[in-house]
């Protein structure tokens, strides 16, 4: 698909969107029968219209008050005008004034993104193309057509887009087709085409490195695991961030093993990790100017050959022990031994992105991730950057009343609580912090909720969401708070 900027429509346009307001209903074409198809303009409410005799077809699109109009609304409505403008070969799409002014960087960028990520569909495993195709070209029409700042945002908001369609597809992918190795080839790939440094460790490597935790979980698995570290470095760095993405391809959850339904959405079990190879996918295109290192403990989570039982202690990187009364909390296990060597780099902060509890979407839901973490500015920093990419967090507590929780007789740590349901996230959050040097920023970002959806959703599709991919983009755009 093809992008221009415009400043009104092009010689060959097929159709031509028409922005529509709830608190403008007489300011559309044919109103009365506008009206009388029960079309309001509600956000994402869309409407076609047959074109004048020669001219381009017409299609209402819904932002709904213009007063209130933000870049969230945009990214969200347009990407429900991407499902329905099958056909067309060149649409020009006309951006809104958002809160009564002009369209401007964010706008454009919001739109770019609610395009390309509404209209995805996942059909690699399909034997014959389905759904609706799309148009070839689209112009965004701007007043006077839009300058640099405009032309950045158009850039930016394809390269956002691709990398969260990198992560969806990795995540809506079968397991049998992205086994730890092959996520590491991938990201091996993804790596050489973006310009970063890429170390896969095989099982020897994980064994000499003594990633105790990462160990156990994939010995109970015919596939060995990998630990994927990926460096993005430019010629000046101003800070540093470590990424740790949380990577079990399929989760059975070992010898706690999950009941046949829960394991259908467990191929997304490594959302975390495709967030976090989507976001260091796209750095050089966007210029980041700190460095960034991405850890990516990669793993199933099986009960074939010699799983980890339930009782065995676990010695993991840097020396803690861990005793397992959970296998199915496989996680955190996989999530400390990557903290450990994140750590041992020094970087300025930490965060990890991980599917890691159904505590979080209880409480928050399925459009709204946690995060806690150890620095209140780095939590307020990611909430603040999930915030312009459209991809809302909530903070959650981690709370040392809870810390004795953690205890075991015979280990350091155990993994697992049995018999207590509350505060599980902050449980898991309180494990991983174990994990976190002293001193260094640090912050979890629980996806469990938002990692797939299961229908049409404004920018959200049936299946995997990529969530997180933009939030983390944004944040190491700009330096580590010191």
């Amino acid at each position: 698909m093809r992008w221009s900027l415009a400043e009104k429509s092009r010689t060959g346009t097929d159709a031509v969107v028409v922005p529509a307001f709830t608190d403008r209903p007489g300011q559309v074409p044919s109103a009365g029968f506008v009206a009388a198809c029960g079309f309001t303009g509600r956000p994402g409410e869309v409407l076609r219209l047959p074109g004048e005799a020669g001219g381009p077809a017409q299609v209402l699109l819904g932002f709904g008050a213009g007063a209130t109009l933000d870049d969230d609304t945009v990214r969200s409505a347009v990407a429900e005008l991407a499902r329905a403008v099958s056909g067309f070969g060149r649409l020009g799409l006309p951006l809104p004034a958002p809160g009564g002014r002009a369209p401007g960087p964010s706008a454009v960028r919001a739109a770019v993104e609610g395009f390309l990520l509404g209209g995805y569909r996942f059909t690699r495993h399909k034997s014959a193309a389905s759904g609706s195709c799309g148009p070839d070209h689209v112009d965004l029409l701007l007043p006077g057509g839009g300058g640099a700042a405009e032309r950045t945002a158009l850039d930016e908001g394809q390269r956002l887009a691709a990398a969260t369609l990198l992560a969806r597809d990795l995540v809506n992918e079968p397991g049998q087709d992205l086994t730890p190795a092959l996520f590491a080839e991938q990201a091996a790939k993804v790596a050489a085409d973006s310009g970063l440094r890429c170390e896969v460790w095989d099982e020897e490597r994980i064994a000499a490195e003594r990633l105790g935790g990462l160990l156990a979980v994939g010995r109970g698995s015919l596939r060995p695991p990998r630990l994927v570290r990926l460096t993005y470095r430019p010629d000046r760095p101003v800070g540093r961030y470590a990424l740790i993405g949380k990577g079990v391809t399929f989760d059975a959850g070992g010898l706690s093993l999950k009941p046949s339904a829960e394991m259908l959405t467990m191929k997304a079990d490594m959302a975390g990790a495709a967030a976090v190879l989507g976001a260091m996918s796209v750095l050089t295109g966007l210029g980041c100017g700190t460095q960034v290192d991405a850890w990516l403990p990669l793993t199933e989570n099986m009960p074939n050959g010699d799983p980890v039982r339930i009782g065995d202690v676990l010695r993991m990187r840097g020396g803690r022990t861990v005793e397992v009364r959970n296998a199915d909390a496989e996680g955190r296990l996989i999530l400390a031994d990557a903290l450990t060597l994140a750590g041992e780099c020094a970087p300025d902060a930490m965060i990890d992105v991980a599917t890691l509890t159904d505590a979080a979407p209880i409480a928050l839901g399925r459009k709204i991730a946690a995060v806690m973490g150890t620095d209140d500015v780095l939590v307020d920093r990611i909430r603040q950057a999930a915030g312009r990419a459209g991809e809302p967090v909530w903070p959650l507590p981690l709370s040392d009343r809870y810390r004795w929780q953690l205890e075991s007789p015979v280990a350091d740590l155990v993994n697992y609580t049995i018999g207590n349901r509350h505060g599980t996230a902050l449980l898991a959050g309180l494990f991983l912090r174990e994990f976190v040097p002293a001193g260094v920023p640090w912050a979890h970002l629980d996806i469990q909720g938002t990692a797939l959806c299961d229908a049409e959703d404004g920018e959200w599709v049936h299946g995997a969401t990529g969530f997180g991919v933009r939030t983390l983009a944004a944040l190491v755009r700009e330096p580590p708070a010191t």
